[in-house]
């Protein structure tokens, strides 16, 4: 598969902490990748840096052959990125659909006026929004709660939102930050169920980074595991659990047998 994103010894420091050195990393289009670490391993800093949010202090980051070095997250977006939070980030105060529909705006190919006077290049822009709306929230199990404001919807349904507004300013990557965290045992089941899912039906690259190894080791052919900002491991599920650097940052003293699914 074509390389969609590649990082070359990215690093960040903070004044004189050094949260993240010599990450290097390649995602082909399409892969499903997972990056595990303890807490505080850099896994959402290193989130940040691929969407803008954070500058590289070393290194450099290509997303689909384009530099980002000097890109704002905005311009980030457009090129096909989109990501989640570890801490649900929707507006709250405003519908379902509308949480989907305000993804669509910066594809807008309609001239202010046009808005302005609704014109019918901006009616049947508006249409297709809402089409392609019903269709990602009807996908997600969602689209009977359309009406609801989004503050009001149930935790698990408010992460599956959050991917459905990704998901609509159609990315080729889309990175998941611990979308597991804080949920029970059968809404994590769930949560694996749909990005599969998601995955298989719209074609897209993964990037997965969780606190919970389980989750990961259910869904991702290869996997990263960050310590103290560094890559420490990469390898599938099974030489990831018996990686005896993993065991010693991450599980323990012993290996953990997860079972694990393709």
């Amino acid at each position: 598969m074509a390389e969609l994103l590649r990082s070359e010894h990215c690093g960040i420091q903070f004044g004189g902490l050094r949260a993240l050195h010599d990450i290097s990393i390649r995602i082909a289009a399409g892969e499903l990748l997972g990056m595990i670490g303890p807490n505080g391993a850099g896994k959402t800093t290193f989130f940040n840096l691929l969407t803008g949010v954070y500058r590289a202090t070393s290194g450099v980051i290509f997303f689909d052959e384009h530099g980002l070095e000097k890109l704002k997250t905005f311009q980030i977006s457009h090129l096909g990125m989109a990501r989640t939070f570890q801490n649900i980030r929707l507006f709250a105060d405003l519908t379902v659909v509308d949480n989907v529909l305000v993804a669509f705006h910066y594809q807008m190919k309609s001239s202010l006026g046009a808005s302005v006077v609704r014109g019918e290049k901006w009616r049947a822009e508006e249409i297709s929004w809402h089409d392609t709306a019903r269709e990602l929230l009807q996908f997600f199990g969602l689209w009977e709660r359309r009406h609801e404001l989004a503050k009001n919807l149930p935790y698990g349904d408010q992460r599956r939102l959050e991917i459905v507004r990704a998901l609509a300013t159609r990315p080729k990557l889309l990175l998941l930050d611990e979308p597991a965290a804080g949920m029970n045992p059968t809404e994590k089941n769930q949560l694996i169920g749909l990005i599969r899912m998601v995955h298989q039906k719209f074609q897209l690259a993964i990037l997965l980074i969780e606190h919970d190894m389980s989750v990961v080791m259910s869904l991702c052919p290869r996997i990263i595991v960050l310590d103290y900002g560094e890559i420490i491991a990469e390898g599938t599920p099974q030489e990831i659990r018996n990686n005896p650097k993993v065991i010693e940052a991450y599980l323990g003293t012993a290996p953990v047998n997860y079972v694990t699914s393709n």
